[in-house]
């Protein structure tokens, strides 16, 4: 490495001790402006923020009540003219006239509430440009008893606002639905008073607020779902989570956490290595939404950064002038030194004068790569509009059924490992339809420290399967995180598959609740296979389970929960039938023997290798027979007690 060393002229050396001391003083100085400045700009940020969500969540609140006061102050008309079915369209018709927010209005009544009008007897009106129309919405196709907006309410027994949908069959838009449950003097429920707001508001209203040139808002649900996004595309088809997985930072999980806890705070965020946003986020506690502001860390300190570079620059031209003045002061004071010296040189070497020739050297590498890029630009234009067309018919035929078999996986967690920070369990699963749709489902979730998980099997195939598959993932969710009880929820699910099930359908299922600081396990089967416990040293061992029925077949049936003591190390495996009824080309099962001494194998006891495992030995036993039915395992396996 070549030494670097200060020029000889005596001149340029003062001049540049000068300028280091100078250049120390002024950067202390700078220094110190310039984080007094960024404290301010952040605080100013943050109180900009707080009072742009202030009033974002104020408004938001607004609209909504309204809606609230509006349906309470309609609903004695329901009341009054309940025994009269076509009057329910004028109580409709008018709700909308007097409330221009409202976008569509239904009173939906129970089944066959009204024996001449069928099931599904659900007068609504909507808006349709100025006008304000109704139709009768109920129908085969549209069986809005299994909906949220009706079913939540009705398991609640109180006023809901629904998570955000895209209303097919229905309002056909983008929106949320306020839903007030009815009751007879019995306390009986006869209907469900409903208005719909279309969410383009929420939009126009949430994007209208921008602090900062690249700012940006948006909005989430309970279940963390983007509601209003600056991506429209994540709209309602991503969450917090899913869409941040790129994100070097994972504090951005954090953040959604406490959204969806109904927090208020500030957090800072780094996008990627090299981009960093603040987040500043508050409840809409009516709705249980959560609204968020992110602003980059180079809008907020722009000015900053501004007046740090103009400094900068005028600081780096100063000193140069400086310098220059430095040296020719020294240089003025020393010239008669300085021609002294040159003079005597002169004589010394007897020539006067020296020149060298300018090497100038030309850089033909940028033009070469610049050719080699646009070649390559070329072929890949051309390659990607080649494969376009290759694809374009194959992806025609495939889109419906793909999309449907989306839609529906979309419902269990794919996710693994799904809870990474925690040490005391380990989870996985896997789905395998026999068709496009199925009927198998699987779910989990954490709750304080207490992992709620479930595996079913719907009676059937095809697409009426994968229905009551939806409800009773959904029925789930909703339950389990107001019960805590296994029998409880089992009970309450059974009640309501069983009070609309008019096609004869029934779900086995089997729900647990794993206690990760004790290791207890409470669990309740409805008709249901066995779990395979896998303990260290020991054989696989079905356990022992209450076998109940199935959930549909009777309201009202009393399921009993059962107890045990997990101990460190130990694994559960939870399978359907399509397991031990996998069938190979001469038709015989693949049974619950042979899935035993597969699961006795101690190549990899995690629950990955081990569901793994069992989809080989499927494989290898069903080969070249087609899948009967569908496939789905669920293994847990608990490490040891968390702190």
């Amino acid at each position: 490495m070549k030494k670097i060393s200060l020029p000889r002229s005596f001149a340029a050396r003062v001049g540049i001790y000068f300028l280091l001391a100078t250049g120390a003083v002024f950067a202390v100085a700078f220094l110190i402006f310039y984080y007094s400045a960024r404290t301010l700009s952040r605080e100013d940020a943050e109180h900009q923020a707080e009072a742009a969500l202030s009033n974002m969540v104020l408004r938001i609140d607004e609209v909504l009540k309204s809606v609230e006061v509006a349906v309470s102050n309609s609903s004695w008309m329901v009341e009054e003219y309940r025994n009269d079915p076509e009057k329910m369209y004028d109580v409709v018709r008018r709700l909308l006239i007097t409330n221009p927010e409202i976008s569509g209005s239904a009173v939906a009544f129970e089944s066959a509430y009204f024996p001449e009008h069928g099931d599904f007897y659900s007068p609504y009106a909507y808006r349709a440009g100025d006008t304000i129309l109704t139709k009768q919405l109920g129908s085969e196709d549209y069986d809005y008893h299994y909906m949220d907006w009706y079913q939540i309410p009705k398991l609640l027994e109180k006023p809901y606002w629904s998570e955000p949908y895209f209303d097919t069959g229905g309002g056909e838009m983008l929106m949320s639905t306020y839903s007030l449950p009815m009751y007879d003097r019995d306390g009986k429920l006869y209907a469900v008073f409903t208005a719909d707001i279309s969410l383009e508001w929420l939009t126009e209203m949430v994007n209208s607020i921008q602090l900062y040139p690249h700012s940006y808002n948006m909005v989430i649900g309970r279940s963390a779902t983007y509601l209003v996004h600056f991506f429209p595309e994540r709209i309602l088809n991503e969450t917090i989570f899913t869409g941040t997985d790129d994100m070097l930072d994972r504090r951005v999980e954090a953040v959604g956490q406490a959204m969806i806890s109904g927090q208020k705070g500030f957090a800072t965020i780094s996008n990627d290595s090299l981009s960093t946003s603040y987040v500043f986020y508050a409840p809409i506690e009516r709705c249980g939404w959560s609204v968020a502001v992110v602003c980059t860390y180079k809008d907020i300190f722009a000015g900053v950064d501004r007046i740090r570079f103009t400094v900068l620059l005028v600081s780096i031209v100063g000193m140069c002038l400086l310098l220059l003045f430095c040296i020719c002061i020294v240089r003025r004071q020393t010239r008669p030194l300085t021609r002294l010296a040159d003079a005597t040189l002169q004589i010394a070497r007897g020539d006067f004068s020296a020149s060298l020739p300018a090497i100038r050297k030309k850089a033909t590498e940028i033009s070469k790569l610049y050719d080699s890029f646009v070649d390559m630009q070329h072929s890949l234009v051309a390659y990607v509009e080649e494969l376009k067309k290759t694809t374009s018919a194959k992806e025609r035929i495939e889109s419906e059924l793909r999309i449907a078999n989306e839609i529906q996986m979309g419902m269990v967690p794919k996710i693994f490992p799904p809870f990474p920070k925690l040490r005391s369990i380990d989870l996985y699963a896997k789905l395998k339809p026999a068709r496009e749709v199925g009927g198998d489902l699987y779910d989990f979730f954490l709750v304080d420290k207490k992992l709620y998980f479930t595996i079913g099997d719907v009676s059937g195939k095809g697409v009426p399967a994968s229905l009551l598959m939806v409800v009773t993932c959904n029925l789930f969710r909703t339950v389990a995180q107001h019960l805590e009880h296994p029998s409880a929820i089992v009970s309450m699910l059974n009640d309501s598959i069983a009070k609309s099930n008019d096609s004869g359908m029934f779900v086995t299922l089997f729900l647990g609740v794993l206690d990760l600081t004790t290791g207890r396990l409470c669990f309740c089967n409805a008709g249901h296979n066995a779990p395979v416990m896998l303990e260290a040293g020991k054989a696989p061992s079905l356990m022992k389970v209450n076998s109940n029925i199935p959930l549909g077949v009777m309201s009202g049936f009393d399921y009993q929960s059962q107890e045990m003591q997990l101990t460190e190390q130990t694994t559960l495996f939870m399978y359907t039938d399509g397991v031990t009824e996998a069938e190979n080309t001469s038709k015989d099962l693949f049974s619950e023997s042979r899935m035993l001494q597969a699961l006795s194998s101690q190549e990899d006891s995690s629950p990955v290798g081990i569901v793994n495992r069992i989809m080989e030995q499927i494989a290898q036993y069903t080969r070249g027979a087609e899948q009967s039915d569908d496939i789905t395992l669920l293994c847990v396996r608990y490490l040891t007690r968390e702190q």
